[in-house]
């Protein structure tokens, strides 16, 4: 129906919206749909004031223009200028939620009462007093999706229908790169679903399929995770695609260019509502490196402080939870990377607002940072399946297994104690019979993987006998640096999460 994009730079002329049914349209709309354009346009750009087409923002397309505007948008039509087809809105009950409509009808016309229905359910009052040419209402639906049609009671030629619209839950997804989506395989949402999957990627809704990161070239985790999550939560799921590459942990504050950025979308594919499931924030990488001027450089306080407050910051916005992931090892900076990890780690309890997001320090990245290829990408939609299911939909058994004890045995094996059964296997699933990732410190001396002999487990304990004795002040780590990553190593033995991450832990 829509016309193809075509990106629109300055000094072209202003854009024409034309579609197969209808003719290009120029200055003859009606005032109050000008007026109601302009509005959503502040809302995605945050531009305040006159705008002109012709001279302003650069991520404005056709297609984006064409979302805006609903077709058919002839004077004698009622048109719904919102929703648009594919769009999600956040149920705020189990088993409803509320649409927000937004339209026109002809000038000079009197349309009585604008009513509208969903999927062929009763039809309701949304504007009891339309105005100016001008309706606006809210729905409350089931959850589900359908066709949502909109009348005008005293002429029954206005009318008008958008399909498909869906009630469900939807995330904002945040964070850099991996967040984005940087797989080189593009996943199709799967025929078999019983309900509808989306995205609002570029300012558009659309099917939730890859490619689906900004450039829209990549693949994501995120249609794997509705794959996941539809036919098990068996209600529509949707997600707001703002992560941005080699972003910062203090761009994702309040009045951080990312976080400003982030709101506009909300606002504009929600229509101002703001409702939304959860925020998923997977970022870190670029505060362990120099590329981006404002990186704390892997300072562990520094990146605790501004994740906590940018956690607080998205509470008071949205009133959602926000899990934060826990990335994977970059480079060769162990302290670096253990600073932000640890700290990542640590505000999953130290926050009310933060839940954990994926763990992923065990798995090895296509190009040592980026999840590229089906199998990581696989993993890590897996990992971040796992924490939605814990953290959203109350199943336990998707935690990854914690440490309660480390007691020493013997001068040369150590007996440690988790709260989940466990078993020996890499991120793949491949088994193994000897765990690794561990290093302990035992004054001057740091025993690593290579002086591991051997790791048995007995449900949840796992015995690891070493090649030296250590003394009853040594600490030990899993996970540290680039230890364990693409390794056999202990996890979850019935759902395959990796232990969680250990600093310092102290013998008994």
């Amino acid at each position: 129906m829509f016309a193809q994009p075509a990106m629109w730079a300055p000094g072209k002329p202003a854009i024409r919206c034309r579609v197969e049914r209808g003719q290009s349209r120029s200055a003859r709309e009606p005032r109050q749909l000008i007026s109601i354009v302009i509005h959503s346009l502040h809302c995605i750009t945050g531009m305040k004031g006159d705008i002109s087409l012709s001279k302003q923002h650069p991520l404005l397309t056709v297609s984006a223009l064409t979302t805006l505007l609903v077709w058919p948008l002839s004077a004698d039509d009622l048109t719904l200028l919102r929703p648009v087809p594919s769009a999600l809105f956040q149920r705020d009950r189990d088993d409803s939620g509320e649409v927000r409509l937004r339209g026109t009808y002809p000038a000079g016309t009197e349309p009585g009462k604008i009513e509208a229905r969903f999927a062929g359910g009763e039809w309701q009052v949304v504007d009891a007093q339309p105005a100016n040419g001008v309706f606006v209402g809210k729905l409350r639906v089931p959850v589900g999706q359908g066709a949502l049609e909109a009348r005008a009671t005293a002429n029954p030629n206005l009318k008008a229908t958008v399909d498909p619209v869906a009630v469900g839950d939807l995330f904002v997804i945040t964070g850099q790169s991996n967040a984005d989506g940087r797989g080189t395989e593009h996943i199709k949402l799967s025929p078999n679903n019983p309900c509808l999957g989306v995205k609002y990627c570029n300012i558009a809704w659309s099917r939730g399929d890859d490619p689906s990161s900004l450039d829209e070239k990549y693949g994501s985790p995120w249609p794997m995770v509705l794959n996941a999550l539809i036919p098990e939560q068996k209600i529509p799921v949707g997600f707001i695609q703002a992560a941005v590459g080699s972003t910062v942990v203090k761009q994702w504050r309040k009045g951080g260019s990312m976080y400003t950025r982030m709101l506009k979308m909300v606002e504009a594919a929600t229509d101002g509502g703001m409702a939304i499931k959860a925020v998923l924030y997977y970022q870190g990488e670029n505060d362990i490196t120099h590329y981006n001027t404002l990186s704390v450089l892997g300072d562990y306080a520094q990146y605790k402080e501004n994740l906590l407050a940018a956690a607080t910051d998205f509470q008071n916005d949205f009133h959602a939870p926000f899990l934060v992931g826990q990335i994977t090892n970059l480079g060769g900076e162990r302290a670096r990377n253990d600073g932000v990890r640890k700290a990542q780690q640590e505000s999953w309890t130290e926050h009310p607002n933060i839940r954990r997001g994926a763990v992923v320090w065990d798995i090895l990245p296509s190009d040592g940072v980026h999840y590229r290829d089906e199998a990581s990408m696989r993993a890590f939609a897996n990992r971040w399946t796992l924490a939605i299911r814990a953290a959203l939909y109350n199943n336990k058994d998707c935690a990854p297994p914690r440490l309660t004890s480390m007691e020493r045995l013997s001068p040369t094996s150590v007996k440690l104690t988790f709260d989940r059964a466990l078993k020996i296997e890499k991120w793949d699933g491949a088994p193994g019979t000897k765990a690794l990732g561990f290093r302990f410190t035992d004054g001057e001396a740091v025993l690593t993987d290579a002086d591991v002999v051997s790791t048995e487990v007995r449900g949840q304990n796992a015995v690891v006998t070493l090649h030296r004795a250590v003394s009853e002040s040594t600490t030990m780590d899993i996970g540290s640096g680039v230890d364990g990553q693409g390794q056999p190593v202990l996890r979850d033995a019935k759902n395959g999460m990796p232990v969680m991450m250990v600093y310092g832990a102290k013998l008994k």
